[in-house]
């Protein structure tokens, strides 16, 4: 499998994350924003590491399908009195 780079070229400048955070009515200081700024840096990392060779139907969550429920059967719980 080949290697895939680090980023995939979206990154986020300090002055975009502060107008996104400023849209969010939130108030930053100078090392909170530091922070975001490279937090958001890391999960697109992290997302674009992400292999997307297989087909969806090869991931579990889109596979497995929960059985019908029988007639007669109560999902929920009782409660004792």
């Amino acid at each position: 499998m080949p290697e895939r780079p680090a980023s995939n070229g979206v990154g986020v400048t300090p002055a975009e994350m502060e107008l996104l955070v400023a849209r969010a009515g939130l108030a930053l200081n100078p090392g909170q924003m530091a922070d975001l700024v490279l937090a958001w840096r890391q999960l697109a990392a992290l997302i674009a590491a992400i292999p997307r060779e297989r087909p969806l139907a090869d991931d579990a969550a889109f596979a497995f399908r929960l059985p019908p429920p029988t007639a007669g059967t109560n999902s929920a719980p009782r409660r004792s009195r």
